[in-house]
């Protein structure tokens, strides 16, 4: 190392800088970094068969859909819910009947004869004396009573009896009062599990298993007992539904029939409420349906092979053009601020660079005194080559978000198909719970028989307070005027009611559908109007999945399982079109590229048929689990990421390299033109820092000469310690001969010893000159 190089490496070190996240090249080597982890997540994760494919080995034989196993779980959901509504509904027959005084009739057989009138889905009464474990009194089917022998029942108690070969009873049990405390009555009703024929080529099957695994009840297809697999998921769910927990299990594809197939198994624990003891009933449904093969593509690595090549062009590209030529002016700066002036700067072709390593020669050639080199004229910008690295990292995620992230995905034919039995399911739920409000009129209406409005009051507000379909219950006049009202107030404006019994929309406008259940009161003029709970109902369809609504005949919207007006059109042309199918009893099922759409009429025959009814379901594909919606998520994400890296590499390089670069730049050109006066602050610790630093000291050689080039030792003392500014002494001269006297001279002031305190600001100046004179300035 000669002398000119160790008088540049001394000067170097007295002048720090910082390490990360400071310094020119930090910016590059972090936004390049972060690219590289974008580009593999772009490619490992923007996969059909996503990024753990590599290491599976049976991602090719294919899966369920989760779709498919995701609408398994909410239809078993809903049919435990529908069951536990099933057990309960005789105790809540019992609640209203004990409201109505028919209970305190002293006859057995005329309190059991007026029960089975009225509630005619009953199969069997009995007045039970549990203490001499007697039946007293009976009607209709035998009432297995011994199911009750050894329980304690203190109030309302519900249990489940097995049947081999049909539908399991449900024993409702009431404890007597008055001249009967003592004795139950049992009411033994079937316990409704599932309507209409399970999907024989799905081999469906819906089993209710007891809470220790015994299946009381099966419906649909067999399952082989050597069937081990699936004999193990039913025994696996039925345990976990046991534990009050929800869920899906999936099995194994097998081949069969020239297919291949997996078992899905669905559980649910059915849980009723407001009555005594448990059930301890669960719902298990069996399914096998056909795997789908999920063709392994890796769409992403295109996307990531060209963000990889913007990442490394972009990284070299900076690095030459804005890092590279920082670091050699710096370099140039500290030999010609350590005092080696006889080698020239080295002139850049970058703009902002150029600006400071002209005037850095300019500044050599003036100390030197010499003729400065000949300028290079710049052709490039700094903040244009940050800028154009930007715009194609920004280029690269615009592309992206517009090809992978808006592609759709492929419906199969079995999501669309579960699709559509889901609609119906919903469809029959919403009916079933329409026409048990009718019957539950009705059978109020027949206990009121001869009675006054004023005497059902105890019916009406048990009525109200146990059936939460009702919003609202009231006895009206033959005008229809309100006489005795339970619940909420009433809707229905005032106005005579049709004849018969039935259900009824009111209104096609205004703020709340308006939906009523009527029956005239036996050997009256009056009628009993049950007003439905519209939201409730609305709750009813969730299961179908996606955004439900139950349009009428002038499809306008009645309910919906989302946020809406009430009697809102539908405006959407394919929603429409499947309403239409729908109305005429036709096949609505339909996909978009959008979304898969269902539609089912609420009722052909019945009561409800009357209301003209369409429930129609929309589910978005973005919303389900198939392999496309992976891979356009994973696209949207790649792509903002990349667009918040760009942006933030332009904003980095910007606000740290090139306008501190520029303003060094512009002090550099000011003091080789001869302008020396204001002092050069460095802002930052880094490779620009450096050259401000380097800029100062040569402004202060050309002010005071070239030997404050190099490195000078620095004073003794603190940098805080207090400036003292002493006065020069001048020796008194001898005395001249006296001659003749002269007046006395003026007494000299005394010269202060101490300056006035400094500002902060002057303060900060002065440590900063000093630091400058310790450095070797």
């Amino acid at each position: 190392m000669n002398q000119h190089e160790i008088r540049t490496a001394r000067l170097r070190a007295q002048i720090p800088e910082a390490g990360f996240p400071r310094g020119a090249g930090v910016a590059s080597a972090t936004t390049f970094a972060l690219l590289l982890l974008i580009a593999a997540f772009t490619a490992l994760y923007l996969s059909t068969a996503g990024p753990l494919s590599l290491i599976r080995a049976n991602d090719g034989a294919g899966r369920v859909p989760d779709e498919v196993t995701a609408g398994q779980q909410r239809g078993t959901a809903g049919l435990a819910q529908s069951v536990a509504t099933s057990a309960t509904s005789a105790a809540g027959d019992l609640r209203v009947a004990s409201g109505s005084g028919v209970l305190d009739t002293e006859d057995d057989t005329a309190l059991l004869t007026r029960l089975s009138e009225t509630y005619e889905d009953w199969r069997g009464i009995a007045v039970y004396e549990p203490a001499a474990q007697k039946v007293l009194a009976t009607r209709g089917e035998p009432v297995p009573v011994e199911t009750l022998r050894g329980v304690a029942v203190a109030n309302l108690t519900v249990r489940p009896v097995a049947r081999p070969g049909d539908t399991p009873l449900v024993l409702t049990a009431l404890p007597l009062t008055g001249a009967r405390t003592g004795k139950l009555l049992v009411v033994s009703a079937a316990l409704r599990t599932t309507t209409g024929d399970l999907d024989k080529d799905t081999q469906q099957q819906v089993r209710l298993v007891t809470a220790d695994g015994a299946v009381l009840y099966t419906h649909g297809s067999d399952v082989a007992a050597t069937d081990t697999p699936a004999q193990e998921l039913l025994t696996r769910a039925a345990t976990a539904a046991a534990a009050g927990q929800t869920g899906v299990l999936t099995g194994a594809a097998v081949a069969e029939k020239g297919s291949r197939r997996a078992s899905v198994v669905s559980y649910a624990p059915v849980s009723p409420a407001g009555i005594g003891g448990s059930l301890g009933l669960s719902v298990v449904a069996f399914s096998r349906f056909p795997v789908e093969a999920v063709p392994v593509r890796w769409p992403g690595l295109i996307p990531a092979a060209a963000l990889l090549a913007l990442a490394v062009g972009g990284f070299v590209l900076l690095r030459r053009t804005v890092v590279a030529p920082i670091r050699r002016a710096r370099s140039d700066a500290l030999a010609v601020a350590a005092g080696v002036l006889g080698k020239p700067v080295r002139q850049s072709r970058i703009r902002e660079v150029n600006r400071v390593t002209a005037a850095l020669e300019r500044s050599r050639s003036k100390l030197r005194r010499r003729k400065a080199a000949p300028q290079v004229r710049p052709f490039l910008s700094a903040q244009l080559v940050v800028a154009a690295v930007a715009v194609a990292l920004l280029g690269w995620s615009g592309a992206v978000a517009a090809t992978l992230g808006r592609q759709h995905a492929a419906v199969s034919p079995t999501l669309l198909s579960e699709h559509g039995v889901h609609v119906t399911r919903s469809a029959d739920t919403l009916r079933r719970s329409l026409a048990e409000g009718l019957t539950d009129l009705q059978s109020v209406a027949r206990l009121g028989k001869g009675k006054e409005p004023e005497q059902l009051r105890g019916m009406l507000d048990r009525l109200a307070g146990t059936e939460s379909r009702f919003r609202s219950v009231y006895v009206t006049d033959a005008e229809g005027a309100v006489r005795l009202l339970a619940g909420r107030e009433s809707l229905r404006e005032p106005g005579k009611l049709p004849d018969g019994a039935g259900l009824r929309q009111h209104n096609t406008s205004g703020r709340v559908p308006i939906v009523y259940a009527f029956t005239p009161l036996p050997e009256s003029k009056n009628v009993l109007v049950g007003e439905y709970d519209v939201p409730r109902m609305a709750e009813l369809l969730g299961s179908a999945g996606g955004r439900v609504r139950v349009v009428d005949e002038g499809k306008r919207t009645i309910a919906d399982t989302e946020g809406y007006l009430a009697f809102s059109p539908l405006s959407d042309a394919t929603l429409i079109k499947n309403v239409d199918a729908a109305q005429t009893g036709k096949d609505a099922r339909e996909t978009t590229p959008s979304s898969m759409v269902a539609a089912q009429r609420l009722a052909e025959k019945g009561s409800a048929a009357t209301l003209k009814w369409v429930v129609v379901a929309e589910q978005p594909i973005g919303s389900l689990g198939v392999a496309d919606n992976t891979v356009r998520s994973g696209a949207r994400v790649a792509a903002l990421l990349t667009a918040v890296v760009a942006l933030m590499l332009f904003a980095w390089h910007l606000l740290v390299v090139v306008r501190p670069l520029r303003r060094v730049g512009d002090e550099a050109r000011r003091i080789a033109g001869g302008d020396t006066g204001a002092v050069v602050y460095p802002q930052r610790q880094d490779e620009i820092g450096t050259i401000a630093s380097c800029v100062e000291i040569c402004r202060q050689a050309l002010t005071d000469g070239r030997n404050r080039l190099g490195e000078v030792r620095r004073p003794a003392g603190a940098a805080t310690d207090e400036t003292e500014l002493l006065q020069k002494i001048v020796d008194d001269p001898e005395p001249a001969p006296e001659t003749e006297p002269q007046p006395p001279s003026p007494a000299r002031p005394p010269a202060p010893s101490r300056l006035p305190a400094r500002t902060p600001e002057e303060q900060a100046k002065s440590d900063y000159l000093n630091w400058l004179d310790g450095a070797g300035v």
